[in-house]
């Protein structure tokens, strides 16, 4: 213990840096299967398949593919070379013929050079006008060889070829056409039939899955897998250190992370088999719909909405920051399907605070793919062109919109199917979940009526004023209600220890020692947590158990402690009479301890009357305020004045004063045998002897309860 303590700081630093490099490792991991889950190929082609054999399976595109056509392309290279025009320099300065004659001939060394061109005609560049465009030329009576333009002028003298071939010039204008050809494309969409099973084999076929085999060939997976895994790497890791300055109301855990990885490796997953069969889909439908279309009913939004009934708002944002990036890598107009699967994620996280049931979700989906319908729409005119028309075909545009109205609703159904999940493997606690609990079924609920009823009234009316004070200030009622129904469940260990569960004149700490009595009181936490954990509660419903007590002081038996302290034998240390903590961390959390403490306190007092309920409220909340109890679950001032209203208002309206009726003559109560509606239950009228029920006249047979002698 020695050693420990004085390297105490050396294993904080330790176990600190073990901890980093742990997390670290668990992003690589998962950046690395989001990698191979975003690049992972589906299917194999055959190879070694010819023209005029059976298809021996269904052959689909994996992927888009943009196959280029070699064949198709020469033929096209060749019909646009055939259709350029060579160029002729011509030295058209006249020849010298006779007395004040000349001559402007066009003289070639052989006629071969123009054979080919006699047909389409060739260009001809003037030597006198050489900035000029050469002139279209295809009168060839007018061309001669050198021995024709001999024979025809015999008098000319010293003459030679003037028409000459430019080859250079010829063989730029072939390069400028061929660099604006295209390569003829045959694009292939994803999930598009190529050949079905049993079908022939055409050459286009082959064409096709040699190409895409080809493309695959020179695809560099390793570096897509490298790009992919850095860029997910730095990505998330970025999200979950931002998500580490979040306030504690949202202070995610190892787990939490775990979590929230699983889930977008699922989606991702989800998202890779649905597009593989998009195609055939597609074709079952009775409509033309383009494949681009079904990447909007693509239910990545379920995530979001997982992540806010399972965890908070906050996470659920930034898991929306994740998913709809990685999902957008996958499709085409990327930035457009991010922003809107970022849109309507926030949309969900928005609408999921009124999910108290899965009716609700289901609505809530339908509202989801309303907004998606909006949202789709306004990116498509946000991204329309001068020339018209937006990212999204004119005559589809109703098929996307109709998608979208169904990717909402699709993302509920399947919010529905994996929440289950979530709640089992991840012990989450959700707004239904939440339900389920508060029906008050709970086994332990049923054990604590029947052994421990005091504890139970109470936790009911701990979950009453914590609900409202919750509401009041925006946090989380419903779970402050049925975590109030637990945070007791460790007085079922000795009920009999507890003054509310003790029968008049009963008192089992008379003859214990305060410190075992401040033991034993302190222990129901402990106990609480592991028959909680026995039972499999949630962890968020677990974590109030401690929490609802704090770092509090046991004030009755401290101070029956110091009255019996001896300082010379044994001083009484304050640290033996307090709870073990910690004090509470959320605001539902403040809230319990505050009504916890409010009503055991209100419920000793005699005197009820709405000003002494104020007294007792509000010294209640300074008290725990000052000790220091609700520092660490940002409860703010404002908060504490509102919860006091909030708890003086239920009270008042539990501790109503009753009238007090007179006792009525024997006479008088001989005769009635029926207790009206309005009496108190509290008031106990005068046992009735049986002689007197019989002299008396009959009750009515459908009202009231029939005293019945004691």
């Amino acid at each position: 213990m020695e050693w420990v303590s004085k390297n105490k700081g050396f294993l904080g630093d330790f176990l600190q840096k073990r901890q980093l490099w742990v997390n670290i490792c668990l992003l690589a991991i998962f950046a690395a299967l989001a990698s191979l889950a975003m690049n992972f190929s589906w299917g194999r082609y055959p190879s070694g398949i010819r023209a005029g054999a059976i298809a021996s399976r269904d052959i689909r595109a994996d992927r888009d593919y943009e196959i280029i056509d070699e064949e198709a392309t020469e033929k096209l290279r060749q019909e646009k070379l055939r259709g350029i025009l060579p160029v002729f320099d011509w030295d058209d300065r006249a020849i010298p013929f006779g007395r004040n004659t000349k001559l402007a001939l066009k003289i070639v060394a052989d006629k071969s050079v123009v054979a080919s061109w006699l047909e389409s005609g060739v260009l001809i560049n003037p030597f006198s006008q050489p900035t000029t465009e050469p002139t279209f030329f295809k009168e060839w009576r007018e061309v001669f060889t050198l021995e024709e333009a001999k024979k025809r002028y015999p008098s000319l003298k010293e003459i030679r070829p003037n028409l000459v071939l430019n080859q250079k010039e010829t063989e730029i204008r072939k390069e400028k056409v061929l660099q604006e050809i295209r390569d003829v494309v045959i694009k292939v969409q994803r999930g598009e039939s190529i050949v079905r099973k049993g079908d022939r084999i055409e050459p286009w076929h082959v064409k096709v899955i040699g190409g895409i085999q080809s493309e695959k060939g020179k695809t560099q997976i390793k570096v897509r897998w490298v790009g992919t895994f850095g860029f997910t790497f730095l990505y998330i890791g970025l999200l979950i250190l931002t998500a580490r300055i979040f306030p504690k109301r949202f202070k995610p855990t190892r787990s939490d992370f775990v979590f929230q990885g699983v889930l977008i490796l699922l989606l991702l997953m989800v998202e890779r088999i649905f597009l593989y069969f998009a195609g055939g889909i597609r074709e079952l439908l009775p409509f033309e719909a383009p494949i681009s279309a079904f990447y909007v009913l693509l239910p990545i939004v379920a995530g979001p909405m997982i992540v806010r009934l399972a965890l908070s708002a906050e996470a659920a944002l930034l898991f929306n920051f994740g998913i709809a990036a990685l999902a957008s890598l996958l499709l085409e107009n990327s930035i457009i399907y991010a922003l809107y699967f970022l849109t309507g994620g926030i949309a969900a996280v928005w609408l999921g605070h009124q999910v108290k049931s899965r009716a609700q979700l289901m609505r809530v989906g339908f509202q989801v793919g309303l907004l998606n319908v909006g949202i789709l729409f306004m990116l498509n005119l946000a991204n329309t062109t001068s020339l018209g028309g937006g990212i999204f075909p004119t005559d589809n545009l109703p098929v996307f919109l109709a998608f979208a109205l169904c990717g909402g609703i699709a993302s509920s159904i399947t919010t529905l199917i994996l929440l289950p999940i979530a709640e089992s493997l991840f012990n989450y606690i959700t707004p239904i979940k939440l339900l389920e609990f508060g029906s008050l079924n709970h086994p332990l609920l049923r054990e604590m009526i029947v052994h421990a009823p005091g504890t139970y009234h109470h936790s009911h009316m701990v979950g009453t004023l914590a609900e409202a004070a919750c509401e009041a200030i925006g946090a989380d009622g419903l779970f402050a209600r049925v975590a109030s129904y637990f945070h007791d469940i460790g007085k079922l260990a000795k009920p009999p220890y507890f003054i509310e569960n003790q029968r008049s004149g009963e008192d089992r700490h008379s003859t214990l020692s305060p410190s075992m009595s401040a033991l034993i009181i302190t222990s129901h936490v402990k106990e609480g947590m592991e028959l909680a954990k026995k039972y499999n509660l949630p962890k968020r419903i677990i974590d109030i158990i401690p929490q609802h007590q704090g770092t509090k002081l046991i004030t009755y038996f401290y101070s029956k402690a110091k009255q019996t302290e001896n300082p010379e034998m044994q001083t009484v240390d304050e640290r033996h009479y307090r709870y073990p903590g910690p004090k509470p961390q959320t605001p539902e959390a403040g809230v319990i301890l505050l009504a916890d403490t409010v009503e055991a306190s209100t419920r000793a007092l005699k005197d009820r009357t709405t000003t002494r309920l104020e007294e007792v409220v509000r010294n209640m909340i300074n008290k725990n305020f000052v000790d220091g109890q609700l520092d660490e679950c940002e409860l703010t001032l404002k908060d504490l004045e509102v919860i006091g209203k909030v708890f003086v208002r239920i009270l008042v309206g539990i501790y109503h004063q009753r009238i007090e009726y007179p006792e009525l003559p024997r006479a008088v109560s001989s005769n009635l045998s029926v207790v009206p509606s309005h009496v108190d239950k509290y008031t106990q009228p005068s046992p009735l002897k049986e002689d007197s029920l019989s002299e008396g006249p009959k009750p009515p047979s459908k009202t009231g309860t029939r005293f019945r002698p004691e």
